[in-house]
Parts: structure tokens; sequence; C-alpha cells
């Protein structure tokens, strides 16, 4: 309950100063500059894995300022690099903080089995349809004893509906109201139909799980 009151006032200050500086702020988006690609590759990273900024928000935003593809390609990138960033601190440097920020997420420990037999399909869900926070994953993963090149792969693929998906709507909220509610129409059926894919896949893993025991 508090974190969801700390997240709705971040949202409450940044449109507000995004109104109080809206004259620069239109400039800065209208002016697509390609040479501050790289600064935008680095923003997205870094604000991916430290959120000064809602990624969510940084996401729109490249949406509105170099269109969807672009726009996707800096997000994609941006959310790819923290995962990366997380899983190698949790596997080689701060192990024990990492597994104390994990103790808390006790039902996460229930993904021990599936992680370790079907890593790819586990991290795969968690990025298509947000089933744990992405750190949780992250940083599970890293703890966990999942090939490096597994779960690259699958956060790869995970990622791209969702960061197409914020820049689209967030190109499409400045130019079509209609554009932007079918996008998020659109993407909520994906997510449900991933959900229930999702259940029906971790319900055979689960009686698997019990086999085992």
């Amino acid at each position: 309950m508090k974190k969801g009151i700390v997240v709705v006032i971040l949202y409450g200050v940044i449109l507000f100063l995004a109104f109080l500086f809206r004259k620069p702020l239109l400039i800065w988006l209208d002016y697509s500059d390609f040479s501050q690609l790289p600064l935008m590759f680095f923003l997205a990273i870094f604000f991916a894995v430290i959120p000064v900024i809602p990624f969510t928000v940084f996401a729109g935003l490249m949406g509105v300022k170099y269109g969807v593809w672009i726009g996707a390609t800096i997000n994609w990138i941006g959310s790819v690099g923290a995962a990366v960033i997380f899983f190698v601190l949790a596997r080689y440097f701060f192990v024990e903080p990492f597994q104390a920020y994990i103790a808390r997420y006790q039902k996460v420990k229930k993904f021990d089995y599936i992680i370790s037999q079907h890593g790819f399909i586990a991290v795969l869900f968690s990025r298509l349809i947000p089933i744990v926070p992405p750190p949780v994953i992250n940083i599970y993963s890293g703890l966990s004893t999942m090939q490096f090149r597994i779960y690259f792969i699958a956060t790869a693929i995970g990622q791209i509906p969702g960061m197409i998906v914020f820049a689209y709507l967030g190109n499409q909220l400045f130019s079509s109201f209609h554009s932007f509610t079918l996008g998020i129409s659109v993407y909520a059926g994906f997510v449900i139909m991933m959900m229930v894919l999702y259940r029906f896949w971790y319900k055979l893993s689960q009686r698997k799980f019990q086999d085992v025991e």
C-alpha cells in the first residue's frame, strides 16, 4: 500500500514538472537529433537500473521523440541491459545482500525447481506478463544455477512486446487518442492470453514438481 502511494506521488511530481517545463520539453521532443542516440541508450539502461524517472515514462518519451521502432529499440536495450547488469551483480558481486532481498519474496522460492528445469520458459513468461517485479526475476535468476545464455535469450525475446507497446503508446498519446486506446486494448488482450497460457504451464510444472518430491 505504501509503495503504491509512493509511486502515485512520484508520477504526480513528474507530471507537475512536465507541465511546468512543457515548452522546453516539447521542443526537445520535436527535435529528433539522432546524434543524441548514444546518450539515450545510456539513459535507458541507467533509468532501468536506477528509476530516478520511472522507466515507463522514459520509454514513452522515446516513442514520442524517435518514433515507435527506434524508441522501442532504445527501450529494449535499456531493459535488457539492466537485466544483464542485475544478473551479473547477483551472481558475482553482491550475493549475500541480494539473497537477503530475495528472501522477502517467499513465493519466488517456489520457482526453484521450475527455473532449474524450465529456466527459459520461466523467465520468458515473467518478461511477457507482470507476474513478479523485474528486479526480483533478474536477481533471482543470477542467484540460481541458470545459464546466462538461457537467461539472456529469454529476456531479449520476452522484452520485445512490452518495449514496443511503451514506445507506441507514447508516440500515439499526443497524436491519436483512438490509436492510443486501441494499443492499450490490444496489449491488455495479449497479456490476458499470456496469463492464461502461463497458468496452464505453471500447473503442469507444479504437478511435475510434486511428482519429483
